[in-house]
This record gives C-alpha cells, structure tokens and sequence, in this order.
C-alpha cells in the first residue's frame, strides 16, 4: 500500500488506481480461499468450529481441495508482487 501512496504523491493516479484494484482481488482471493479450505474441513472432522478452524488437523489439504491449493498460490504470489501477477 506504500506504493500507492507513492504513486498518489507523484501524480500517477492511474498506477495508484491499478495497484489498489489488483491489491483488492488479491486479498479477496485469499479470504475465500480461507473460508473454501475451512468449509472442507468441516467435510472431514464435522461441524465443529474449533476442529474445523484447528490447523493442526488441516493436513494434505492439496489431495481435498487441489483447486483451492492453486488460488491460495496465485494469490500470494501476487501479493508478493512476483511478475507477472503483480
């Protein structure tokens, strides 16, 4: 978020702009893949927020949600600002 401030102060309001929007999808990518990873926990230990939300049991979640494995990967990738999802 600096260098959206940083970009804000030189002018580049349409770099700023870019750089929010991209940070906003990545968060949001993260977020549901939480939420994703915790409603298949719920699958495998049962309806029980504090085995659900345990990370102890979470476990080889890439054999139960492959899927979910690679959008937590995007997204911190990008996040990271690795090219070319930054």
């Amino acid at each position: 978020l600096g260098y959206m401030m940083l970009a804000l102060g030189m002018g580049s309001y349409r770099a700023a702009l870019f750089h929010l929007i991209t940070h906003a999808y990545s968060k949001a990518l993260l977020f549901l893949g939480s939420g994703s990873i915790i409603h298949s926990m719920e699958n495998l230990v049962g309806y029980s927020p504090d085995k659900s939300q345990n990370m102890v049991l979470m476990g080889g979640l890439t054999k139960h949600v492959p899927i979910t494995k690679t959008a937590f990967l995007i997204g911190t990738l990008s996040l990271c600002g690795i090219p070319p999802l930054a």
